[in-house]
């Protein structure tokens, strides 16, 4: 179950004791087993007043991250997160050859499994699986057509788009939201598809295939069909929390 701190003091000093790696700097990264660990703070140009920080750590057995944010704060401001794959966001004048980490038709398995302790305040934030699709084999940044959210866990916060219905799977219900993305800040535009969880859990297996077999039937996005980085994180907005990771395993063949 969700717990909430009621106040932002939070107890950060037994975890320290344990804690063996730890970056504070936006884009530092952190290897751990066969993930990368990313203290991305994206968004940190939307903060006007007050502080912001975010922190990711490792030990020898779990992973974590913790952030504040100022009293108010709006829109995302960050995404720490566990990454597996290639990086969505690499200039394609400078890829030689195809470095596509999947292709979604090809795939077999795709299965994942986390247990995680979450605490936050009582504001805005998620936690999700969030995945990049391109339409061609060289992916990057300007080759991104669509981006794939899971909604395991949120709290006030809604999604972009509109909703489209219900997707039913044995490992649970999903909402599903749809639109048409653009970012200011970055003059590029994208298909956007969340799929919110109707029970909320922060711990659990999922097995992805209804969501790839889905998306492949999108005639907007027929032609998204490689993915280059897997990833699972909090959307950071306003309020402030701590996330241990227990066990993360993905299955992907």
């Amino acid at each position: 179950m969700m717990k909430f701190l009621i106040v932002l003091c939070f107890s950060w000093i037994s975890w320290a004791q344990a804690q063996s790696v730890e970056k504070h700097h936006s884009g530092d990264t952190i290897q751990w087993k066969n993930y990368i660990l990313n203290n991305n703070q994206w968004g940190q140009f939307k903060i006007k007043k007050g502080t912001y920080s975010q922190t990711i750590f490792t030990s020898d057995s779990i992973v974590g991250w913790r952030w504040t944010v100022p009293q108010k704060s709006y829109g995302v401001l960050g995404y720490p997160m566990l990454s597996l794959g290639v990086s969505p966001w690499g200039d394609l004048s400078q890829l030689p050859a195809p470095n596509f980490y999947k292709n979604l038709k090809n795939l077999q398995e795709f299965e994942v499994e986390y247990d995680t302790d979450l605490l936050t305040t009582k504001g805005k934030y998620n936690l999700a699986f969030d995945f990049w699709l391109h339409d061609q084999p060289k992916v990057g940044f300007e080759s991104i057509t669509a981006e794939i959210m899971i909604w395991e866990d949120y709290q006030k916060f809604k999604p972009f788009g509109k909703k489209k219905g219900i997707l039913f799977t044995s490992d649970g219900n999903y909402e599903i939201y749809i639109g048409d993305l653009y970012k200011k800040e970055l003059q590029k535009g994208w298909k956007y598809i969340a799929f919110v969880r109707q029970q909320k859990r922060t711990k659990g297996k999922l097995n992805l295939m209804p969501f790839i077999h889905y998306i492949l039937k999108q005639p907007d996005i027929t032609k998204a069909i490689y993915l280059s980085s897997f990833e699972f994180g909090t959307e950071v907005l306003n309020a402030s929390g701590q996330l241990k990771l227990f066990n993360y395993d993905v299955k992907i063949q």
